[in-house]
């Protein structure tokens, strides 16, 4: 769950998490080791190009790291937003995104088992088939 509060690296790791990404992954991305994006992240000294890939390779919008999800966000004309999902790091969402990868895995398992009764039930069918000639 993602505060609105959290730091940066929080949120970037509550993002990959989400995704089934882990921080390694994202540092082998970048070109990186693990100490200097640390210290990039514990400093305040992270590169714009750098803040830049890490939104690419999460495909989000740059803007969405340093906006507060509880300030809602509104186009030049005063609407609603039109393009971009505001809601990135609300709790609600990422909670929903860990929620559908779970009932996927979940879906995929019962898909597995029902194939392995289906041919069990294929085997028994032939066998008794067979009994009965």
């Amino acid at each position: 769950m993602v505060a609105p509060h959290m730091d940066l690296k929080a949120k970037i790791i509550a993002i990959l998490e989400s995704r089934n990404l882990t921080y390694d992954t994202l540092v082998n991305y970048l070109g990186i080791t693990m100490e200097e994006l640390d210290k990039a992240f514990s400093e305040n000294t992270l590169e714009i190009r750098t803040l830049e890939l890490i939104s690419k390779e999460l495909r989000i919008p740059l803007y969405s790291f340093f906006r507060d999800p509880e300030h809602g966000y509104t186009d030049y004309y005063g609407k609603g937003e039109l393009y971009y999902n505001t809601h990135i790091w609300a709790p609600s969402e990422i909670n929903h995104r860990v929620e559908m990868e779970n009932l996927k895995k979940e879906l995929e398992k019962v898909k597995f088992e029902l194939a392995k009764k289906e041919l069990i039930i294929q085997a028994l069918e032939h066998e008794l088939k067979g009994k009965l000639k």
